[in-house]
């Protein structure tokens, strides 16, 4: 049995119409599927067409299971079951508080609920509670229905922090809903977060009026609408978390640091729409040479604030230091910096571009921005980066700021281009991280 919860801490953001499709679609492919509607305002029932209401529900039911199992109806559609809302919901963490461990009574009421079941969806209701606290414990996958904006976007940067301090075991995935490709922000947003598989999904579900006929029909999509493009991003969508849920993506999903590269995912795109009309300021530009290490074999350089070979679009800016500030006092830096899908390290007489998963594992913190330096670099690094190694030493370093310009920070020491390292055993080593 594999639990999904339909989850946003934020409302009007398509959790319900979400739950009813996704839960349509795995049965119609052959699974037997229970959808149970934790929302009081029951909107899943309504969908189906059953009556919100659990006879004798109770504090009781949630230690025994029996008046929710009792209440579970058969749907219109094979292998679709659903247990629906009750007003009584609302007293859910009353419940929760009075019975106390709220992770383990979740747990155990929705594996009694869904032992005759191949998947179990949850349609959660809006905010954060001591049920949703149960939820995080007790599912393998939370996916999240996000609108491509500031405060959606926001809100599941915070979902990540709060998956983070609670060690949730569970596998966070997010999806842009309501998308309207007419929008600029809209747009943007969305082809971004399709070069950032790891927190979001690749579907877009369009807001089309097709969509808002669902509970005027009071039929999910597919079944009235199967041709629509709309009907189409859905079965998309239940097909990446289809594989998402396979026992070794699900084992993928538990990177200790997971959360924190999600997170710095999520921070990176905000910081990009807050300055994106931040004017551009030449007073700090500097001319720095850029060896695309990846090419490296034909000589191939490229120039950045010269004329010659601009990398396009605006560059966020990460920048690292010991927890002291050793590098800082010193007027050093260590940065990285990240324009489309270039991720370059940039430090005192060192420029060199890393790939995509080192750029990630700095910014989660498994792997140190200097030691990356070092790997490209070898016997190569200028007399200079010895300043900074010396500094540096053997301390830690952590990502103290982050902000969005074009060109460095003012106090950055002007970078030389280096080649990278030529014996056998280092080029090997760069070839096989970029």
């Amino acid at each position: 049995m594999k639990v999904v919860a339909v989850y946003n801490m934020k409302g009007g953001v398509g959790k319900t119409t979400t739950a009813v499709n996704l839960s349509y679609l795995a049965a119609a492919g052959g699974a037997r599927v229970l959808l149970w509607d934790l929302d009081p305002q029951a909107a899943a029932s309504f969908a189906f067409r059953v009556r919100p209401h659990v006879e004798g529900f109770s504090r009781k039911s949630l230690e025994s299971g029996r008046a929710l199992g009792d209440a579970i109806k058969e749907t219109d559609y094979a292998n679709l079951h659903l247990l629906p809302a009750d007003f009584a919901y609302r007293k859910l963490d009353r419940f929760l508080d009075h019975l106390g461990k709220p992770k383990r009574v979740v747990r155990t009421l929705i594996e009694t609920l869904g032992a005759d079941y191949d998947v179990v969806f949850l349609d959660c209701p809006a905010g954060f509670s001591l049920i949703t606290e149960g939820i995080f414990a007790a599912v393998d996958a939370i996916l999240v229905p996000t609108v491509p904006g500031m405060l959606s976007l926001r809100t599941l940067a915070q979902l990540m922090r709060w998956a983070d301090r609670s060690e949730s075991t569970a596998d966070l995935i997010a999806f842009f809903s309501m998308v309207d490709r007419r929008k600029a922000l809209h747009r943007r947003v969305s082809d971004w977060s399709r070069s950032h598989p790891d927190t979001f999904l690749s579907g877009l579900i369009p807001y089309a009026s097709v969509v808002e006929q669902m509970p005027v029909r009071r039929m999910p999509l597919a079944a009235f609408a199967p041709r629509d493009a709309a009907t189409a991003a859905f079965a998309g969508i239940w097909r990446e978390l289809e594989s998402r849920l396979s026992p070794s993506r699900l084992r993928e999903s538990e990177s200790r640091n997971r959360w924190e590269a999600r997170r710095t995912t999520i921070e990176t795109l905000m910081a990009q729409l807050e300055s994106s009309d931040a004017p551009d300021s030449a007073a700090t530009r500097q001319r720095a040479t850029v060896i695309d290490m990846r090419d490296r074999n034909r000589g191939r350089e490229r120039h950045d604030a010269d004329g010659s070979e601009p990398l396009a679009g605006s560059r966020i800016v990460h920048r690292f230091d010991t927890a002291d500030r050793d590098l800082e006092k010193r007027g050093q830096t260590i940065e990285l910096h990240e324009r489309k899908s270039t991720w370059v390290l940039v430090t005192n007489g060192v420029r060199v571009q890393i790939d995509r998963a080192w750029a990630f594992d700095i910014l989660s913190g498994t792997l140190s921005p200097l030691a990356a330096l070092e790997r490209r670099t070898g016997h190569h690094a200028p007399p200079q980066f010895e300043t900074v190694r010396s500094l540096v030493g053997g301390r830690s370093l952590e990502r103290i700021h982050s902000w969005l310009g074009e060109g460095e920070s003012p106090d950055v020491s002007k970078p030389r281009a280096v080649e990278p390292p030529g014996d056998a055993t280092s080029r090997s080593e760069a070839q096989s991280a970029g």
